[in-house]
């Protein structure tokens, strides 16, 4: 680790935050026989990553290079379940898309945005669709759908309990349940992580805390815009028709569920009105969002609601991924996106040959987080 290294360090890397990017990160410095410590505060993937509608993509990532960064993410997932098999949770299968109204010349030039940059978008026939997802109830009048060959959904917390016991077979140690009390500064540097077990050194940390960032990173002295988004997920009963694939309909998203059921997300019933909403209120968005599901899938007809999922996850001030060494701390990186299942491998990867090898990622230049500083100066 080049010249930040520390003699007096008990680890070569402390990881904080065990959802799918911290998860990742681990991963990948354990199988390069780094020493390395990974702590959260609750369960891995108790937090952002087991909310997640978990769908891979880069469909909507703009501007290009944000897009490109998307789409080796998807890659760098691909590679991942190979590794993994089953174990990994990935489905692949791509991807279904309709719209209505003005929003379907949007859709279109999207997709022919997409194609023109290799992605895997092309619109095929209605027909062809339903034949792909025999419970579909698409309007007649929609002739075309939007296919997204390459895109999957996944399991998260599989993949995560995957990669972390692949890590742990590599000598990486693990502790859940390990909320961090505080960061101890030396200098320009950070010092011991403390823990309610005592101080804990490492030579370099990785913070990936999701929508705690900015509160993490504060007694370091870094101000960091990453701010908090609120999100429901509804779960509900296994219907007698099988959904294969990530579908997107006016309206509603939704894809098959870990459990056999559909996992439900909107648009419109998300954010502040998730975050404002009383546990009533959840519960009737969750009913809503089923409504909709019903008239998309009529397979859904006679499924329950079984559970609603509200998360939180975060947001840079720039809407895109914040990847590499904190401002102003010689020995400290740091990983904050909104995409982090689709990037979570990828920015693990590259976070961590960074780390071990003091080598900035070409990849990564676009979203470092000193554009925040740069942007305050200006």
């Amino acid at each position: 680790m080049g010249r930040r290294a520390s003699p007096l360090s008990t680890y070569d890397v402390a990881v904080v935050g065990l959802g799918i990017v911290g998860a990742c990160a681990v991963h990948a410095l354990a199988r390069t026989g780094a020493r390395v410590i990974a702590l959260d505060a609750g369960a891995p993937a108790g937090g952002t990553s087991g909310t997640s509608f978990a769908w891979l993509n880069s469909c909507k990532k703009e501007p290009e290079h944000y897009h490109r960064l998307n789409a080796e993410g998807m890659a760098e997932h691909r590679r991942l379940a190979q590794e993994l098999g089953a174990d990994g949770g990935h489905h692949d299968g791509g991807s279904l898309e309709w719209a209505e109204g003005g929003d379907e010349r949007e859709l279109r030039e999207r997709v022919a945005r997409l194609a023109s940059r290799g992605y895997a978008a092309d619109f095929i026939s209605r027909d062809r669709a339903r034949s792909m997802e025999p419970g579909l109830a698409i309007p007649d009048h929609v002739r075309e759908v939007a296919f997204y060959a390459g895109d999957a959904w996944l399991d998260a917390p599989r993949l995560i309990r995957a990669v972390l016991e692949a890590a742990r077979k590599k000598g990486a140690e693990i502790r859940p349940n390990t909320p961090v009390r505080s960061l101890r500064v030396d200098g320009a540097s950070a010092g011991a992580v403390v823990t309610d077990g005592g101080g804990i050194e490492a030579r370099a940390l990785l913070v990936c805390v999701g929508p705690v960032t900015r509160a993490f990173l504060a007694p370091l002295g870094v101000e960091m815009p990453i701010e908090r988004v609120y999100g429901q997920l509804t779960i509900t009963s296994r219907p007698p028709v099988a959904l294969q694939r990530v579908v997107h309909a006016p309206g509603l998203h939704f894809r098959p569920d870990a459990s056999g059921g559909l996992m439900l997300g909107t648009d419109d019933l998300n954010g502040p009105v998730i975050e404002a909403a009383s546990p009533a209120e959840r519960e009737e968005i969750a009913e809503r969002m089923l409504e909709r599901a019903r008239r998309v899938f009529p397979a859904a007809r006679d499924v329950k609601v079984m559970e609603y999922r509200v998360g939180v996850r975060p947001m840079p001030a720039d809407r895109h991924t914040v990847a590499g060494s904190v401002p102003g701390v010689a020995n400290a990186w740091m990983i904050a996106t909104h995409s982090g299942v689709t990037l979570g491998p990828l920015l693990g990867r590259l976070i961590a040959d960074e780390i071990l090898r003091d080598t900035p990622s070409a990849t990564l230049a676009p979203f470092r987080p000193e554009r925040f500083a740069a942007a305050r100066a200006s």
